[in-house]
């Protein structure tokens, strides 16, 4: 899917770019999605610009129609750094929704579809960066490696009582399709990669977007992790996976996992049978306690049961 076919197909009211004088060709395009975030957008984006790089950076920065006062945030900054930011100013007409819950898919894929540098790197508007050499680390290894495909680190998890560090043991891969989506945990704001590839059509409305993307990265290329941690990850959002605890949960978890065996043609297909397996198995291990499932578990509980039957009698 290209730009004109996402555009053809889910803008149903344009979106609207400020005027900037942002370099048509700069080396890396940071992209910065942001709803509802008044609290935490200037720290988002006080990381990014104090970023010391010797090559040029635009932002992309997209804020998909809030209305705690984030969007006069976001012009006011564009306005002061006409030079860096291209703010995209979205409407909640075109908002995709995945399992009949608003999302900012729209706003990330337009904000990928519109990237001019050879590398993205990723932001989302209620996280941060906290070392301003992160983006000259990581654009400094991908420029000398150039079988790798993408760099992350470990971050900071901050939540409303704490801030606590990543465990490396968590992301630290061997690499394998498996692991990665068994362990996932690759900080979204410690992305950078390189933008040399297509989304399929599937990816605007499957749920898990971060790991749906280094799924699509990893078939074209290493990744590296960096040892340093360099961004902080509010526990505060509002993705579909917070939104969809539980069975259900795990539910779109295996649609993500089906368009992947199909869009990889099944040669992951024993890897993915075996992590959706394995996942299953400890959030069922975990819901013990739980002595009753409301209809809409039971009915997903059976359906991943039949799901995991079929494919397990399919590798056998």
């Amino acid at each position: 899917m290209d730009l004109k076919a996402f555009q053809s197909k889910y803008e149903h009211k344009p979106v609207v770019e400020n005027k900037n004088r942002v370099s048509k060709n700069p080396m890396l395009s940071v992209c910065v999605q942001t709803y509802q975030h008044i609290d935490f957008i200037e720290a988002c984006l006080e990381g990014i610009l104090q970023q010391k790089t010797n090559f040029e950076f635009e932002i992309l920065l997209g804020e998909d129609a809030s209305s705690d006062g984030t969007r006069e945030i976001c012009k006011k900054y564009a306005k002061q750094y006409p030079d860096k930011i291209r703010l995209f100013l979205h409407h909640r007409e075109n908002n995709i929704k995945i399992g009949g819950s608003p999302t900012g898919r729209f706003n990330f894929l337009y904000n990928l579809f519109s990237a001019r540098g050879k590398y993205i790197a990723l932001c989302e508007g209620d996280d941060y960066w906290t070392d301003p050499l992160k983006l000259q680390k990581q654009v400094d290894f991908l420029e000398t490696h150039e079988d790798y495909l993408l760099c992350f680190h470990p971050c900071e998890i901050l939540t409303p009582i704490s801030l606590k560090k990543q465990q490396l043991s968590k992301i630290d891969y061997n690499y394998n399709i498996q692991e990665l989506l068994e362990k996932w945990g690759i900080p979204t704001a410690s992305m950078v990669f390189r933008n040399n590839f297509v989304f399929p059509e599937w990816f605007c409305n499957v749920a898990s977007g971060d790991i749906a993307l280094a799924m699509l990265l990893f078939e074209k290329g290493k990744f590296k992790l960096l040892r340093e941690y360099m961004s902080v990850y509010r526990v505060e959002g509002q993705g579909v996976s917070v939104l969809h605890k539980g069975y259900r949960m795990i539910h779109y978890r295996a649609k993500l996992y089906s368009n992947l065996n199909e869009y990889f043609d099944y040669k992951y297909e024993k890897d993915i049978y075996d992590a959706l397996a394995f996942i299953y198995d400890k959030f069922s291990k975990a819901q013990q306690p739980k002595k009753t499932l409301t209809l809409e578990e039971v009915s997903i509980k059976t359906h991943l049961q039949v799901v995991l039957k079929k494919l397990k009698q399919k590798l056998l």
